[in-house]
């Protein structure tokens, strides 16, 4: 399976130091439970049958919650298991000939402990890095903790994953922050806990939270360096503005409408985002869906404008799901519960959405309020728990990631929600920043489609949001120059 960087979100590494009474495969499947978004079993006492019968145990546990499996140092027990990849030392073999064992569909994470390493390591094709340690570890008790200042230098200086390794836990993770690591690889933080399944969860959240910026970051780099190519079939009103946000982020974009060139640019754009505010492009959508299902895979994002107020939207909209399957669904509230619910939600088409992002850029402190989190929707959040619910019931409908935009960007995949806080109310009184984050989404999913990364894309548009917004502020400017600066801020902030 191919490395989503979601993947190395909360990377749990096994040990039997802490079994108390329990299987390892009891405790794997603890915190499976609680949310490890990828196993590494590195047991140094385990050998032959014994070690390759816990490996198939654990396997078939990872397989059943859909998270790969990697195997320490043994790359040949990785192949025959079937293992999902192997994470390999500086002092092992080599990941290019580990690659060449285990083929291109293959895991490969290297250990980097200097910027050095981690460039080689880039180089010779692995998909992520385990950087560290990053605090004193009972595992290595020879391992030096790493400045943190190092520990970001190694994390900026790969377009690929980092994850902190080395001593991490509950109560020193948030130490880390700030720091552009993708995730967290985690020994007794998880296993030594009573409550492994409790610990993972509260670990999870943790990491969510403290992960966001090195996602943005490699996602940022990775759009950077490919240029995707996002084909727009949106509305006139927003047309202008959509193709200057993919820009600004160094995607191209492409406004091909009519039916009968559909299939000859699904052969060239990496994306395609269809906006059911351009009603007179239906049958270009279709074609567009059908010439996706004859060739290459791209993510397909769906803005369901204005559905929540026509049953006409609504109707071809559901119908435009049902043929395309997109990766992506994002609308404001009042929309995303039209189409689960298939029933007229709203008084007008931006009604909901209006009503939400109501407040400035910071908080009372000056603090930007752009994060992202697992929060749960509450009194506090003016997107209540039926739009969340009605997101969810969308996503599993479809299998696409559901985006209700607010106040608070809830994304949904399945019955995991990621909590994106932040923004401007600026962003209401434009018309088309709904539009141009749909078609941000299709760039960031163009390089990888995971709801970690639509995530991190509502991020990144809610922190350039907030700047545009103070720097409007500060030259008394209206709405003409917030949206000059919008633009702006996300041209500077793809390549920050």
């Amino acid at each position: 399976m191919s490395l989503k960087v979601e993947n190395c979100l909360l990377y749990a590494v096994t040990d039997t130091s802490w079994l108390r009474g329990r299987t390892l495969a009891q405790q794997v499947e603890e915190a499976l439970r609680g949310g490890a978004t990828m196993v590494q079993l590195r047991e140094k006492e385990l050998q032959g049958e014994a070690l390759e019968q816990e490996a198939r145990e654990i396997l078939a546990l990872c397989r059943q919650y859909g998270v790969p499996l990697l195997i320490n140092d043994d790359v040949m027990l990785a192949k025959k298991i079937g293992a999902d990849g192997v994470h390999v030392g500086q002092d092992d073999m080599s990941a290019a000939k580990a690659r060449e064992l285990l083929g291109e569909d293959a895991v490969i994470g290297v250990t980097a402990r200097t910027v050095e390493q981690a460039l080689a390591a880039q180089e010779a094709g692995a998909d992520y890095l385990g950087s560290g340690a990053v605090f004193g570890t009972s595992t290595k008790k020879d391992a030096k903790p790493m400045d943190p200042a190092y520990f970001q230098q190694i994390c900026e200086s790969v377009s690929i994953p980092v994850v902190a390794i080395g001593g991490v836990t509950l109560d020193n993770i948030r130490e880390l922050e700030g720091r552009k690591m993708c995730g967290f690889a985690i020994v007794s933080g998880i296993f030594a806990a009573e409550d492994i399944e409790s610990r993972t969860r509260d670990l999870w959240k943790a990491a969510q939270e403290l992960c966001l910026p090195g996602q943005v970051s490699r996602l940022k780099m990775e759009i950077l360096r490919r240029h995707p190519v996002v084909q727009c079939i949106t509305n006139i009103v927003t047309v202008n503005d959509c193709a200057n946000a993919l820009l600004a982020v160094g995607a191209s974009p492409t406004m091909a409408h009519h039916p009968e060139e559909m299939e000859e640019f699904a052969a060239v754009c990496d994306a395609l985002v269809c906006n059911m505010g351009a009603t007179e492009s239906l049958e270009a959508m279709m074609a567009a869906g059908k010439a996706d299902t004859a060739g290459p895979s791209r993510p397909v994002v769906i803005d369901p404008v204005g559905c929540a107020t026509s049953a006409f939207r609504r109707r071809k909209c559901l119908e435009l799901i049902d043929a395309v399957h997109p990766a992506c669904i994002r609308g404001n509230g009042a929309e995303i519960r039209a189409l689960a619910t298939d029933h007229r939600t709203a008084r007008g088409v931006d009604d909901l959405f209006l009503q939400e992002k109501t407040e400035g850029p910071a908080d009372k402190n000056g603090q930007s309020r752009a994060e992202i989190s697992e929060d749960q929707p509450s009194s506090d959040f003016s997107l209540s728990e039926e739009t969340v619910r009605c997101a969810r019931q969308l996503s599993r409908m479809t299998g696409a990631i559901v985006i209700a935009s607010g106040e608070t960007d809830f994304v949904v995949s399945g019955d995991r929600v990621y909590s994106v806080h932040g923004g401007s109310a600026w962003m209401t009184r434009v018309t088309g920043t709904g539009c141009m984050l749909s078609v941000l989404l299709g760039a960031f999913l163009s390089v990888e489609n995971s709801a970690l990364s639509a995530a991190a894309c509502c991020g990144m548009m809610n922190v350039c949001a907030e700047r545009a917004q103070e720097h409007t502020a500060a030259e008394h400017g209206g709405t003409g120059t917030f949206r000059v600066h919008l633009i702006d801020e996300l041209s500077g902030s793809i390549r920050q």
